[in-house]
C-alpha cells in the first residue's frame, strides 16, 4: 500500500513539476503578433502593402475613418478630453477587427508566405529548434573535452620523476 502511494506521490509531484502540455491560448494579441498585424490600421499610410492587400471598399472605408479622425482632433471634445469620443473609440475598434479578417484571408497575405509553419524548405521551426538543441547539446560536452585537454586534466603528467598512477585508462 505504502509503495503505491509513493509511486502515485512521486508521479504527481513530476506531473506538477514538468507541467502538463496544454494548447496555448489562442488571444487576438497572439493572432496579431503571428500575422504581423498592426495595432491599429488608422495609423499606416494609405500607401502601405497592407493597406493595399484590403478590398478597395474597406480600404475607403478607412480612409474615410482617417478623415473623420483628423476632424474630430479638431474638436472640443478631443481637446478637452484628449482622446475620441467613445462612438468614434468605436468606429476605430470595429474598423480594426474588419480590417484584421480582412487581411488575414487575403490573397496578397496568403501568397506572401504559402508556407507560414516552414523555417527552411524541408523543416518546421520545431524541428529547426530540436536539431539545434541536439547540437549544442554535443557542442558543450565537446567543449568540456576540449576544456580538460587544454588545462591538461585528460591525462596525469609525463614530467614526473615518480610512477603516477593513470586514472584516465581503467
Amino acid at each position: 500500500m505504502f509503495g503505491r502511494l509513493a509511486i502515485l506521490t512521486v508521479g504527481l509531484s513530476v506531473a506538477l513539476l514538468a507541467g502538463c502540455n496544454s494548447p496555448e491560448r489562442v488571444t487576438d494579441s497572439t493572432i496579431r503578433k503571428r500575422a504581423n498585424l498592426p495595432e491599429s490600421w488608422v495609423y499606416l499610410s494609405g500607401g502601405s502593402g497592407k493597406v493595399s492587400a484590403l478590398p478597395p471598399g474597406l480600404q475607403r472605408q478607412l480612409k474615410d475613418l482617417r478623415a473623420d479622425l483628423v476632424t474630430e482632433q479638431q474638436g472640443r471634445y478631443f481637446a478637452f478630453y484628449g482622446h475620441y469620443t467613445p462612438e468614434t473609440q468605436g468606429r476605430i475598434d470595429a474598423m480594426n477587427r474588419a480590417c484584421n479578417e480582412a487581411y488575414l484571408v487575403s490573397d496578397r497575405a496568403i501568397a506572401s508566405n504559402l508556407t507560414p509553419e516552414m523555417g527552411s524548405v524541408s523543416q518546421t521551426g520545431a524541428d529547426l529548434w530540436w536539431d539545434d538543441q541536439e547540437i549544442y547539446n554535443i557542442q558543450s560536452r565537446e567543449l568540456q573535452d576540449d576544456w580538460r585537454a587544454f588545462w591538461l586534466m585528460d591525462s596525469p603528467s609525463i614530467l614526473s620523476r615518480h610512477p603516477i598512477v593513470d586514472t584516465a585508462v581503467p
